[in-house]
């Protein structure tokens, strides 16, 4: 019955955005965009090749599946590996990556969309990661046979899934899922009432610390940064930066409430989210009221450093994070938090806004006390004031952060040795 109710209720959604498409060139260009991926897709069938399906709701999901396909690639080499996005953020500039065989964007969950993908493919596994557990997709894998798992599994307290009709339709769904795992043991309990008997719930971990540690160790920041690094390197030894990271107007506008109460000696490392001109010249004179400003890439040789240094190039910021003292990150304030993985594995306390339900390891890192998730203006003047002035907290707080990140490595091998260890694929 929850089922047919989710069905009519999908297909009257499907019915009104056809007819706002008639009206909405972003509505249309997303419908078109998901058929013509799909198109696509059709192109790329595989060649005695086993089949499996990874899907990612977003950026931050495609990191998860990403490290999860790399262990899977480097165990069984021959397997054929799809790839599906729900989100538009995911720009078909990601595609590219060899990991997977073929990219598409998920279509909308109406109980046919995915007959051709199972017919054609015949996904022998699919790997959904965290959250993005879409019913109709889960009943068709079940139907052909694909086994499903939900890996990195998050499920916040607030989230909409505990209400009763929703909740009734993540039960009937998870029952066609063969493994649940946890991103935490925290983030476990979230699942009570939820998974049935007869599925494999296991906390294995979260696979994204592996993407973010890989990142860290194997890449390398903007060459610029690097000369910049090396010019400056005594004057970081004796001052650490507070560092700013995804920005938004909002985020700006509460910094600067901070600086209008709080005389402090720090440095500010500050990466808006978007560099747009007009808002970071207005930015900046505000700045300028509090201390020196500058741009990064107009930052001369033999200048003392600024007060407030705000980045305008790309390709930095996670690996700027090594010389703060502590990291705020944006996003929370404005949709949802930016990555706090990042700063976290190399030892910094976090501040954020409210908006964390969609990251598992942010909502843990709270629970675990390295990480201050501000609601207002005042919260966070509050919390960013703690952290400026107290440096046995700041050290209390990264050590947490660092042990977390360093606790969940290996959540790939993991999932790995669970779903694949008798299999002869």
């Amino acid at each position: 019955m929850v089922y047919f109710l989710y069905n009519i209720l999908i297909f009257l959604v499907w019915g009104l955005l056809k007819i706002a498409s008639l009206f909405s060139k972003k509505i249309r260009d997303e419908i078109s965009k998901r058929i013509q991926s799909l198109r696509q897709l059709y192109k790329t069938l595989p060649k005695d090749k086993v089949v499996i399906w990874f899907h990612s709701a977003s950026v931050g999901e495609l990191d998860q599946a990403r490290a999860l396909a790399e262990t899977i690639r480097r165990h069984r080499p021959n397997l054929f590996i799809l790839q599906s996005v729900f989100s538009s953020s995911v720009k078909e500039s990601a595609f590219s990556d060899p990991l997977a065989d073929a990219y598409f964007y998920l279509p909308f969950d109406l109980p046919f969309a995915y007959k051709n993908i199972f017919r054609l493919f015949r996904p022998k596994y699919l790997f959904v990661m965290a959250w993005d557990t879409w019913p109709n997709l889960l009943k068709e894998s079940n139907n052909w046979g694909t086994k499903s798992y939900l890996c990195c599994a998050s499920l916040s307290s607030k989230s909409s899934r505990k209400n009763p009709f929703v909740r009734k339709l993540t039960k009937s769904s998870f029952r066609y899922l063969s493994g649940i795992y946890p991103s935490h043991a925290l983030m476990a309990k979230e699942f009570l009432g939820l998974v049935s008997q007869s599925t494999d719930f296991t906390v294995l971990g979260d696979t994204r610390f592996e993407s973010v540690l890989g990142k860290l160790e194997r890449k390398s920041p903007n060459p610029v940064f690097t000369d910049f690094i090396k010019r400056e390197n005594n004057f970081l030894l004796k001052h650490k930066p507070v560092i700013l990271g995804s920005t938004y107007p909002i985020c700006e506008s509460h910094f600067l409430a901070y600086l209008k109460e709080n005389l402090d000696q720090e440095f500010y490392w500050i990466f808006p989210h978007k560099w747009e001109p007009k808002r970071m010249m207005e930015f900046q004179t505000r700045l300028a009221s509090f201390g020196t400003v500058a741009v990064f890439s107009e930052q001369k040789e033999n200048t003392p450093l600024p007060k407030f240094l705000l980045f305008d190039l790309l390709g930095i910021l996670a690996f700027a994070y090594q010389y703060g003292s502590f990291a705020y990150v944006g996003g929370a304030f404005h949709n949802r938090i930016h990555n706090t993985i990042e700063p976290a594995a190399l030892g910094l306390p976090i501040i954020t806004g409210p908006r964390i339900q969609n990251a598992p390891e942010a909502i843990v890192m709270q629970e675990l006390g390295g990480l201050f998730k501000t609601e207002t203006e005042s919260d966070f003047i509050l919390h960013f004031q703690k952290l400026v002035q107290n440096k046995d907290i700041r050290e209390k707080m990264g050590n947490i952060n660092r042990n977390f990140v360093v606790e969940n490595g290996g959540a790939s091998e993991k999932i790995y040795n669970r779903v694949f260890p008798y299999d002869k694929i």
